[in-house]
């Protein structure tokens, strides 16, 4: 991208992340002096004029969000023909350079709770977010996990079904296409849980597009037996159909609450009189507490009894022996379970380190999944889902015209135009118009000898209109 222009009220210090739509600066807001994350659209985008008004459109749709857990926009404007965004600046990096190696579950569920907060905000408001991944969450400096890339923020319109969305993280509905709605996000979410526990993402290959075919077809993987109890929690962000997740991101966040909460509250002790004369009865009940706490309650029972008046002086003793001799106990009782579920977080981490590093011993792939991923976003989804619905097309023989209950622009030629915009897409869209062009063919022929020549002429001459070249349409 060439020199940016001045910024009227915005010094740019340094670039923060740039991609081949945008570029992200920090920023000084000189009117306020404070820095921000200033989101610049790239220049070879300026002649499309509908991107440039979304990009305009999302920023103000995100601007409307005000919530602890989502990315704060302070500004929206243009400067020179650059559109740009500005955002809050929060400087405790990204997710995605945090998942160098399995995190702590208590730290894991804590950020999905954070992340489910904040969906739960967005979509009262409306709002889905349709590209969660790790990338596209920051940390504040206090720790606190923020939603942000609002260039992916998307309001409900109901006359769009652009697809977006990064093929490990990308829900079913989004794959084939379908609008959806919150619970697409809640299916993102799960992925990005499921990495933070486990170190990679439940679906993953070599190809995007076989990692978009195990969205649709693979089984929800198993987390390993030391993570074993938050399985259901997975299995319900993960499952296939939207209807059997949860309904709404409220309900993931308190199913999260559940393995993080405490679910265990010690009632306080009561305090112990003044009086001489009532000494020894809260003293019992002191004793009973510990007693209770360590399964002993026989212990006091012979501590019922009223003793004598006199007795109340010289009561007490006994009783503190067996007090004191009940709480080395219990303070031993808890100490080894915090060492066991000290060992057991440990054992979990070593779990982890040797998986990584036991995949770092295997031959390297020709290319990195991640990056390749990344690199290709939400275009390779859309056009596998182009090839899927071209085939499918093709079997339904919706050639050149949509079927009744289809957009106007559906059509087998329509779906292979798209897909073949794409690097790398050639050979398979070669193959389906070959395809297409030999069951037009078949039923050119099937008219023929049905006595119909004129409809066999017509559809030919469309054929070949729409398919130049194509031998099987040469007879």
């Amino acid at each position: 991208m060439a020199e940016l222009p001045q910024i009227p009220g915005y010094k740019l210090l340094k670039v923060l992340k740039q991609s081949k739509r945008s570029r992200t600066f920090l920023a000084e807001q000189q009117s306020l002096a404070r820095q921000v994350a200033l989101k610049v659209l790239s220049e070879e985008f300026f002649d499309d004029p509908a991107l440039r008004q979304r990009f305009v459109d999302e920023g103000k749709s995100a601007a409307r969000l005000n919530h602890p857990h989502v990315l704060a926009v302070f500004d929206i404007g243009s400067a020179g023909g650059f559109p740009f965004i500005a955002t809050e600046y929060v400087p405790g990096g990204t997710l995605r350079e945090r998942m160098q190696q399995p995190m702590a579950p208590v730290e894991a569920l804590r950020i999905a709770r954070d992340l489910a907060s904040a969906l739960e905000y967005a979509h009262s408001q409306g709002v889905i977010h349709r590209d969660i991944k790790p990338s596209n969450v920051m940390f504040r400096g206090d720790g606190a996990a923020v939603l942000g890339d609002l260039g992916i923020l998307k309001a409900h319109s109901g006359g769009s079904s652009m697809q977006v969305g990064s093929p490990h993280y990308m829900s079913p509905e989004q794959i084939e296409g379908h609008t959806g709605d919150g619970r697409a996000d809640l299916y993102s979410l799960g992925t990005v849980l499921f990495e933070m526990l486990t170190g990679r993402p439940p679906f993953d290959a070599e190809d995007p597009f076989a990692v978009i075919s195990k969205h649709l077809t693979d089984p929800v993987p198993r987390l390993p037996e030391a993570l074993s109890q938050y399985q259901p929690l997975i299995e319900r962000t993960l499952a296939k159909k939207p209807e059997e997740r949860f309904a709404s991101a409220r309900e993931l966040v308190l199913a999260i609450d559940s393995y993080i909460e405490p679910k265990i509250t010690r009632e306080p002790r009561a305090e112990a009189p003044r009086g001489a004369s009532t000494m020894r009865a809260p003293m019992v009940s002191q004793a009973a507490a510990d007693a209770q706490v360590l399964g002993a309650a026989t212990m006091i029972q012979p501590a019922v009894q009223d003793p004598p008046p006199k007795a109340a002086v010289v009561a007490p003793p006994p009783a503190r022996p067996r007090q004191s001799a009940r709480k080395p106990e219990g303070n031993l009782l808890r100490a080894v379970l915090r060492i066991a579920m000290l060992l057991a977080i440990v054992a979990a981490i070593v779990w982890g380190v040797t998986r990584m590093l036991s995949r770092d011993e295997t031959p390297a792939p020709a290319s990195n999944p991640a990056a390749v991923s990344q690199q290709l976003g939400g275009t390779q989804g859309m056009v596998e889902s182009d090839l899927i619905k071209a085939e499918r097309l093709i079997a339904q023989k919706q050639w050149f015209e949509p079927g009744p209950d289809e957009p106007q622009d559906d059509s087998v030629i329509a779906s292979l135009k798209s897909a073949a915009q794409m690097p790398g897409s050639e050979e398979r869209v070669k193959q389906l118009r070959t395809k297409l062009a030999q069951a037009i063919a078949a039923d050119v022929e099937r008219l023929r000898q049905n006595g119909q020549a004129a409809e066999a002429q017509k559809l030919l001459d469309r054929a070949r209109q729409e398919l130049p070249g194509e031998p099987a349409l040469a007879k």
